[in-house]
């Protein structure tokens, strides 16, 4: 079976590590059976192949795995022929002789620095972009037999003594070699001649691990281009010249259309290393080279499998051969997940299966959605036993809109942080702070508070306070609050008609922006029950918040989502009130939830500081750490214990890379593929890093979102009648 080898970038690791894998090899291997290593030119680029036996596989590259950490191993086909194929072998002469190994090239400039060997020969395979020509040097060994052994002995033995003259050595072991039986009848005839007493030193190779082996140059063509074939089959045959010296040569056969079964050349372990094996830093100049653009990390040992898990299975492992799922505990998940990634990575795939595994396990979950797209996905995936649970809210919803009053919190709730968190929201919006406008806010705040409560709370009541005097009079009487009430009675009241019309103006302007849009007018209608998010979540509905920028328009989609957010907290806390055991677990899931937040904003860092006790997990999700203010990205980082990178830009992959560490660099993070993934993962309690890719979503059935929407705009929009379960 052939894989394709992705050696790692920077590998520091030498030739050795091959040698050793081979030895141990040599020792596994049948008679019969041959492993072959190769360097072929891939679609333009130069990589590594290797052919092996399946009773090998698993052992073979595990512990090439284990000897270069990084490299990625991936299965492949044979690749198909051209019109022309040329076939040419090459023979080491004397085989008995030891070629130039690895260890004998040195930088002479650094003569600490390895000088890789092999950059010659993955440049000489190496072809052009188009891929119409494909070279390939193919490198197959088998164990050698016996017979091969003892004869290769049997020379060693007679070189061992000293011959009359150099030349006549040569000539005795290369034709003590030769393939030719006649020729080595003859080498028994120089060695009577020119032998003397015995030679200690002993440069032959029989005393360790011998292969046999073959060795094959292949170049594919269109067959009108013969010459450029026949003149590539001469280079690639050349460049093996490096490893021989004035003893030892490879010879090469004349190029043929078949490959010719020919008598195999003894190599050593050592030798087959040299001569195959992962390009080292000293060879990264070598241009397109096949290199893997995901670095793997191995996953812990304790990661929780899909077999019996109850939690949300979030991808798969991506290390070596595993590919199995995992699962973060419901319990880490409180914790909250952070997703960071550029537009078209995979996030939303990412997000789609968390939300779908919180429906097909009961429990409440509520997805923001600013673009549109994964909410109308969502609907598709809603099994018919929960179509009567799910809330869609859809802001672009002219006819039966789902309203959503954010002045009435839950029962009980601080009148305070309900206006806290309206007045967040519009400054989100329009981007004021406390030392720009504080007399507007401080009106505004003054206003919220003497609307909030009353039977008719509402923006177009805040709005009313402002400008009708009779109005406002009523509603102060209701106040409670003696502050509220002394800023309408004493320092409203001071102000004379002219200020209090300067005043009043912007606050108008800001809140006329919102109030005489036709969509919020129906949706931020007091009069409607409308959405309760604390009901929603201790009885585990789905809420599909569907916020598109592209037909609401970004300013109402942030404000809305500003405020359901807001709420939203308001309503977790609220739950205090119960005890934590009885508590439901609800996961919010919010896409580009930046989106949401104003400079200065704290309601993110507190939410997910405050909400694990309240059960209430966030999975986030945004674009790049850059949109989040200091103070929010601190509260981010610091409380979310899960965290997944997927592509990233230059300055977000500085800060993730410390944060991830695990041997991680800033290229990891930004060459990081669609759907692949480093994860940071909470496993009871303890932070772990891994590479992983996310699940593909499954298919559903297209018509299904129609049936969910009626439903839900049945039950809970402004024109619902009757509130009868439908199955």
């Amino acid at each position: 079976m052939r894989f394709r080898i992705l050696p790692p970038i920077g590998n520091t690791r030498s030739p050795l590590n091959i040698e050793s894998l081979l030895n141990s090899l040599h020792k596994r291997l049948r008679r019969k059976t041959r492993v072959s290593l190769s360097l072929e030119s891939i679609d333009g680029s130069v990589g590594y192949v290797v052919d092996i036996p399946p009773e090998e596989r698993i052992a073979f590259l595990q512990e090439l795995q284990d000897a270069y950490p990084g490299t990625v191993v991936r299965p492949m086909k044979e690749p198909p022929t051209g019109e022309l194929t040329l076939h040419t072998s090459l023979h080491l002469s004397p085989d008995v002789l030891q070629i130039r190994t690895y260890d004998e090239f040195i930088d002479l400039a650094d003569d600490r620095l390895f000088a890789d060997p092999i950059a010659g020969l993955l440049a000489s395979v190496r072809t052009g972009k188009s891929g119409r020509i494909r070279c390939s040097i193919k490198l197959t060994l088998k164990r050698a037999a016996p017979w091969r052994v003892r004869k290769a002995e049997a020379v060693a033995r007679r070189y061992r003594h000293r011959f009359r003259s150099d030349r006549m050595q040569r000539l005795f072991i290369r034709m003590a070699t030769n393939r030719r039986f006649t020729v080595r009848i003859l080498a028994n005839a120089v060695y009577i001649a020119a032998r003397k007493e015995p030679f200690q030193t002993d440069p032959l190779k029989v005393s360790q691990n011998l292969f046999e082996a073959w060795l094959t140059v292949s170049v594919s063509s269109p067959l009108a281009a013969k010459p450029i074939a026949e003149r590539k089959l001469r280079e690639i045959a050349g460049a093996f010249g490096r490893f021989t010296d004035s003893d030892t040569r490879f010879i090469a056969d004349p190029p043929r259309r078949k490959v010719k079964r020919s008598r195999p050349f003894l190599l050593t372990a050592k030798e087959a290393a040299t001569l195959w094996h992962p390009l080292t830093e000293s060879g990264d100049t070598v241009s397109r080279m096949d290199r893997p653009v995901f670095k793997e990390i191995e996953p812990p040992l304790i990661l929780t499998s899909k077999e019996g898990a109850c939690g949300t299975v979030l991808g798969r492992v991506k290390f070596r051969q595993q590919r199995s799922q995992f699962s973060i505990g419901v319990d880490d998940l409180r914790r909250h997940l952070l997703a960071i990634g550029k537009t078209g990575c995979g996030k939303s795939t990412f997000l789609m299966t968390v939300v779908r595994q919180q429906i097909e396990a009961n429990r409440g979950v509520i997805l923001f959605d600013p673009h549109g797209q994964l909410a109308e996905e969502v609907l598709n995936a809603i099994p018919k036993r929960r179509t009567n649970d799910v809330v869609y809210f859809d802001a672009s919803d002219r006819v039966t809109p789902v309203a959503f009053n954010p002045l009435c919190g839950p029962p009980d709730a601080d009148a305070t942080l309900i206006a806290d968190g309206v007045l967040t929201s519009f400054k989100n919006v329009f981007g004021f702070q406390d030392g720009s406008a504080p007399r507007l806010l401080h009106i505004f705040r003054n206003s919220l508070l003497s609307v909030i409560g009353t039977p008719r709370a509402s923006l177009s009541a805040v709005q009313r306070l402002l400008v009708d005097a009779n109005y406002r009079k009523c509603t102060i009487a209701q106040v409670t609050n003696p502050a509220v009430r002394e800023f309408w009675l004493t320092e409203f009241n001071r102000w004379n008609d002219r200020d209090r019309t300067q005043y009043i103006a912007s606050l108008q302007n800001k809140l006329g922006a919102f109030t005489t849009n036709e969509r919020l007018q129906t949706i931020l209608d007091g009069s409607r029950k409308g959405i309760v998010l604390r009901e929603l979540m201790d009885e585990s509905k789905i809420l599909i918040c569907n916020l598109s920028k592209g037909t609401v328009g970004h300013d109402a989609s942030t404000l809305l989502g500003s405020l359901l957010l807001s709420s939203l907290q308001i309503a977790a806390m609220s739950r205090a009130n119960i005890p934590e055991a009885d508590r439901k677990d609800c996961v919010v899931v919010i896409d580009e939830f930046h989106s949401y937040l104003a400079e200065g904003n704290t309601t993110m860092a507190d939410a997910l500081a405050e909400s694990r006790k309240y059960r209430t997990s966030y999975v986030l999700s945004t674009q790049m750490l850059e949109q989040l203010d200091t103070a929010t990205l601190a509260g981010v980082l610091g409380n979310c214990g899960s965290i997944l990178c997927m592509t990233v830009g230059p300055r977000d992959a500085e800060i993730l890379a410390e944060l991830l560490s695990s041997g991680l660099t800033t290229t990891d993070l930004m060459q990081t593929p669609k759907y692949h993934a480093y994860l940071r993962m909470l496993i009871d309690g303890a932070a772990h890093t891994f590479s992983m890719t996310t699940l593909p979503p499954p298919k559903y059935l297209s018509g299904r979102s129609v049936v969910v929407r009626r439903i839900s705009q049945e039950r809970h929009s402004s024109s619902a009648k009757s509130t009868h379960r439908i199955s």
